[in-house]
């Protein structure tokens, strides 16, 4: 009965975290919605469990209905959920139902008439424990891969510090959960074949519901965590004035780039200024270190597209960036960040054993003539002179 009244419940909990999700999923639709969906199902599951063990319905059954099937939809919709938290995406994929196929595989032979008649039947069970198991475990490593790629160990994603926080912690306490989870279900299935009773996955139940009651109770306490990366961003910087204040400060240091923005724009730049306005910072810092740190101007080829890519952005974001938030164009700045790679190289000793037409094509010039003009606007001096001032 105690059971019965914990499945009503925590189904009942899943209503309202519904309810919030729902506010938030008009701000956010897109990161919100596998997660919505994944509530959706286990809710409604956790319902039909309180309600018909109760007494309160007896019209759907929570055990021998061949529809529960369905319910593994949760395991690849958690997959797309994280999937979809990292990737910042403007659409839906189609080709994401092939995550469906299999749940129609093991409904279909689940069904079949022929399989039923046959001496397969008798282990009908047995196969039902296997290949849910490999199907569940299959989504939990790319789960596991994809996070860990894309956010546990990822440093040089285009959000500050404590979004990155937030966002790690709610995606390692919602994994563990899953983990939790998983082993729970596959060894209650296990108890059941092994007994020869019935495949419903509750002999183990009041764990699972203790660890769905945790992910509720962290969502309605915390609904940030509903936002994917850019929102959440935005978000964070709404209530967080300082730090954006100091960071402004500090690039207000290099005259290179302006945050304030007094130019006119058209339609399709306004509609991008809403999208990445609240990153400006965070490409800003990411672009200077990929030229300081990583000289990544070094490559000849070195564009907005090469360095979108590098970030993970699209290159609309860094046209942009040039256009109303630099006082020089691209071209200007890559011309200067190479100039400046080659003094540093020049004074780290680089000339000791090259030419400076090596210096040239070292830093990316096509070849000395462009290199020699550059060098001499962008210091006052061509290079021969230039070694004679720093050996003064």
């Amino acid at each position: 009965m105690i059971e019965s009244f914990l499945f009503l419940f925590t189904g009942l909990v899943g209503l309202v975290t519904i309810a919030i999700m729902f506010t938030s999923y008009r701000s956010n639709p897109f990161y919100n919605l596998f997660l919505f969906l994944i509530i959706i199902i286990i809710s409604i599951r956790f319902l039909i469990h309180g309600t018909f063990e109760l007494g309160l319905q007896n019209y759907f059954s929570p055990d021998q209905s061949i529809y529960s099937i369905f319910y593994l939809t949760v395991v690849p919709f958690f997959y797309l959920y994280y999937k979809n938290l990292v990737f910042e995406k403007s659409s839906y994929d189609i080709r994401d139902l092939k995550h469906l196929i299999f749940i129609g595989f093991l409904y279909f032979i689940n069904i079949n008439p022929f399989i039923k008649e046959s001496y397969i039947s008798q282990f009908y069970n047995v196969i039902n424990f296997v290949l849910v198991s490999v199907f569940i475990l299959f989504y939990l490593i790319l789960i596991f891969k994809l996070l860990r790629k894309n956010i546990w160990l990822k440093k040089d994603i285009l959000i500050n510090n404590k979004q990155l926080v937030l966002v790690k912690n709610w995606t390692v306490f919602l994994f563990i959960q899953n983990l939790l989870a998983v082993i729970t279900l596959l060894v209650s299935i296990f108890t059941e074949v092994y007994s020869k009773s019935s495949l419903s996955g509750k002999s183990m139940a009041v764990l699972l519901l203790i660890y769905w009651l945790f992910i509720y109770f962290k969502i309605l306490t915390a609904p940030e965590i509903l936002y994917g990366l850019p929102i959440l961003n935005k978000k964070i910087l709404k209530f967080d004035l300082h730090i954006e204040e100091y960071e402004q400060t500090h690039l207000l240091e290099n005259d290179n780039w302006v945050l304030e923005i007094s130019s006119q724009k058209n339609e399709q730049d306004l509609k991008l200024q809403e999208k990445i306005i609240y990153n400006i910072v965070s490409y800003i810092q990411e672009i200077d270190k990929l030229s300081l740190e990583e000289c990544i101007f070094r490559d000849p080829k070195a564009s907005p597209s090469h360095i979108a890519s590098k970030l993970g952005v699209p290159t609309s974001h860094i046209v942009y960036l040039f256009k109303y938030h630099s006082n020089i164009s691209f071209s200007e700045y890559r011309m200067h960040s190479r100039i400046t790679d080659s003094i540093d190289l020049i004074e780290h000793g680089y000339l000791k054993t090259n030419t400076l037409e090596s210096l040239a094509y070292k830093t990316g010039f096509a070849s000395y003539n462009p290199f020699f003009s550059a060098f001499k606007k962008v210091t006052g001096y061509c290079p021969q002179d230039y070694l004679k001032t720093i050996k003064l």
